[in-house]
Order: C-alpha cells, then structure tokens, then sequence
C-alpha cells in the first residue's frame, strides 16, 4: 500500500468481535479504521470506543462511501454471504467469520469469485494460529500425523451443532493429517437431528493417515483436545494453553500462562489475534492464506460428508437461522 495505512472496513461489532479481531487491529499503526457498519440504532458509543471515522447502517451505503483496502466480515453467519459478495464485487478484500457460507455450494462460489477478481478471502477458522496448535503441527513435518484425534465437547446442545462449532475440529483434522478425505464413517447421538448431542467420526485421507472426530453435547463441561501421533512423535494438544510434544520418550511441554508469557488471553492463546495479523500480512503481500475461502470450502465439504454419513441434515432448517456469533459462548 505504498507505505500508506490500510483502509479497514467491519461489518458487525458485537461481542466476539470486541474480544477478538477490533482489539487487534486498533495496536496496528498500519491499519485505519475508516467504516462500521452497525445495526445499532445509535453505533456512537462503537465509534468512540474503537475510533472509527463512520458508521453506516448497510454493506451497501459503506461502499459506496469509502474506498476501502480490507473488509472484516463479523456479522451472523446467515448474513456472511451477501457481505462477502458486495466486498469481493467491489475489488475490497475479505477476512469473513466461519462458516464462509450456510451452503458449501454457496461457498465455492465465493472462493471462485475471490480467485476471479484477484482478491484475498480468508475465513476465521482461528485454530490453525493458535500457538499450541502451530506448534504441534510443526512437529510431524509435510507427512503430517499418521493419527490425530480431535474433540471439542461441551455441555448443550444449539441449533446445527456440529456445523456451528466442532467444525473448527474438522479444519484442525485436514490441516495435521494432510491430504483429501478418502472414506468417511460418522454416528450421531439425540433424538434432535437439529440439535443433536453430539457425533463421532472417522476420516481416512488419501495421505493414508487417519482422522477421529468427537464432539459430544453430553459433556459436563467445556474442553478442547488434540492427540496426534506419527513418525515416533506424540504431541497433546490441551486448548487453550498447553501442548505437550514426545519423541523418543522425550517429553517437551509447553503452557501458555498468563504467568509464564504475560499475554495469555483467549484472544492469543485460541488464535484470534494471530488469525488477524495473517489476514493483513497477505493483503500486503498477495500471498494465500492459510485459511483460504478455497480451504474454507475443503473443511465444508468435509463437515458435509461427516454429517450425511451421521443422519444429519447438510442444509438449512426452513424457517430458522442461525443465532449470532455475538450472542454465542466458547467459539
């Protein structure tokens, strides 16, 4: 940008977005904060608070406005598609909460736009920057993980459970075992397919390693784990802050305390802040992100497969939507 600030758009500032990505990007001197779009009969106190220059109440009214560089997508999900488009149309580039689409089909169809106007779309699925997660993605190399399990449970169920949140498990699965899903078995529990209690699965990849998923609504509390083993290695991956790595009966851990690191907040530890910074170090560079829409849309297909092969439904609830990421707990 010759040296100029980036002209940043946020579409949405509710809660995530508060603890997430705007305190991220407010410590960027590169970056301006130039247009919120906000629902919110009076945005004042949004725009105080996060030094926004103006505030707009749609996507549409913002670009015709101002002529921005990046575009933060922080709406309900319902709502991620049309934003995304507009921007993308626009020639602005895209940094969109999960899922980048409700549909897989509509998703693609985003990434094939991103890719023909020349833009970069990356979509939030903030674990693969989460420095427990790098690290112990790092340690099994190109081959990745012979096997990896992953689990994200937690007590209650929501609407679209699997879809809403272990799909962050589902991206972690593709990125340590590498490849494409060959075969894919998958239970689901609950008498609800709408808001089930919970599925297990298991994914072969054409590298030959092997994926388990497991994400229970039964569970008496909220917990996050990854086990990965491969070419004498081991690594334990406990979310947010710990990531234990063996090799040759070795044992190297590593927690991420407040402690120990004097910065561990969820915003760090679970990848948020890191997930921002990479999204802007490709709009300066051009390079793809690591979470690319074309790589949104792999995990999608994925997530689709492992829900048909459960009995759950792959597509919308007529009537129904999904409630707000702002209104949602542990992402």
């Amino acid at each position: 940008m010759n040296g100029q600030r980036l002209r940043v758009g946020v579409i949405g500032a509710g809660n995530i977005a508060s603890i997430a990505q705007l305190p991220t990007l407010v410590q960027r001197d590169d970056v301006e904060l130039a247009a919120l779009v906000s629902r919110r009969e009076d945005p004042g106190n949004l725009v105080r608070r996060w030094g926004f220059s103006s505030a707009y109440r749609s996507v549409e009214d913002m670009l015709a406005s101002q002529e921005l560089d990046a575009v933060f997508v922080l709406t309900p999900r319902s709502e991620h598609a049309h934003a995304v488009e507009l921007c993308l149309n626009n020639d602005v580039d895209v940094f969109c909460e999960k899922p980048l689409a409700p549909a897989t089909e509509e998703a693609e169809r985003l990434a094939d736009l991103a890719d023909d106007r020349d833009r970069i779309l990356m979509v939030d699925f903030n674990r693969r920057y989460a420095p427990v997660y790098t690290a112990g993605r790092q340690a099994f190399g190109e081959k990745g993980a012979t096997f990896c399990l992953a689990q994200k449970n937690r007590p209650g169920s929501e609407y679209r459970a699997t879809f809403e949140n272990a799909i962050h498990m589902v991206d972690l699965l593709r990125w340590f075992c590498g490849g494409d899903p060959v075969d894919v078995a998958a239970h689901a529990a609950g008498d609800d397919p709408w808001e089930e209690d919970g599925v297990a699965a298991l994914i072969r990849f054409s590298t030959g390693n092997t994926g388990v998923l497991m994400a229970a609504r039964t569970a008496g509390a909220w917990n996050e784990k990854l086990d990965a083993y491969g070419d004498g290695k081991t690594v334990e991956v406990r979310a947010p802050e710990t990531v234990s790595t063996t090799v040759n009966g070795v044992t190297t851990s590593r927690e991420l305390s407040a402690e120990a690191y004097g910065w561990a907040t969820a915003t760090d530890t679970l990848g948020f802040s890191a997930a921002v910074h990479h999204f802007l170090d490709r709009v300066a560079d051009r390079a793809q992100p690591l979470t690319s829409g074309r790589e949104a849309v792999h995990t999608q297909r994925l997530l689709d497969r492992i829900l048909a092969a459960s009995g759950l439904p792959t597509e919308e609830q007529e009537g129904r939507q999904w409630a707000s990421h702002a209104t949602s707990g542990n992402s």
